[in-house]
């Protein structure tokens, strides 16, 4: 990625940062690649990093304990995955896998918790942003266990 900060601002995750930053945040970024059906992490162990989808399918499959299923969301271009990594006690409620070959950018969230703590306004930016897209996959979730009788 070199020093060029700049491409970060293509992703809606960082669009309330400045230069300045943004330059931090870059520090504990890295463009990332993964065959078909690569693993990014499984559901139930440590969370260590979060991605953005920059390219590619990618599934999320989560076990529903009751009533032992496993169930499946698409993961769009440009949507977060692996949240839990910035939520203690830092455990992944979901398996990620790839679909087809994909580029991520992935975020050390150690490094990423860091500086939340030393800049609160960074901190606050990407929050909102993870928040926001929560509520919207909440949302969709919605309308689909709607659909199908389930909500």
């Amino acid at each position: 990625m070199g020093n060029d900060f700049k491409f970060l601002h293509e992703y809606p995750l960082f669009s309330g940062l400045n230069d300045e930053q943004m330059q931090a945040v870059m520090e504990v970024c890295r463009e990332e690649c993964f065959v078909p059906d690569a693993i990014l992490f499984e559901e139930g162990q440590p969370a260590h990093e979060i991605f953005v989808l920059v390219e590619g399918e990618v599934e999320e499959t989560f076990t529903v304990d009751e009533a032992k299923l496993s169930l499946l969301r698409p993961v769009d271009v440009g949507e977060i995955i692996g949240c839990p990594a910035l939520v203690p006690p830092y455990t992944q409620k979901c398996t990620a896998r790839s679909l087809s070959e994909i580029e991520v950018l992935a975020i050390d969230a150690v490094g990423l918790r860091e500086l939340f703590a030393q800049d609160c306004q960074i901190a606050s930016a990407i929050q909102q942003h993870v928040i926001e897209a929560l509520l919207e996959r909440i949302g969709k979730m919605r309308v689909a266990s709607a659909k199908f009788g389930q909500y």
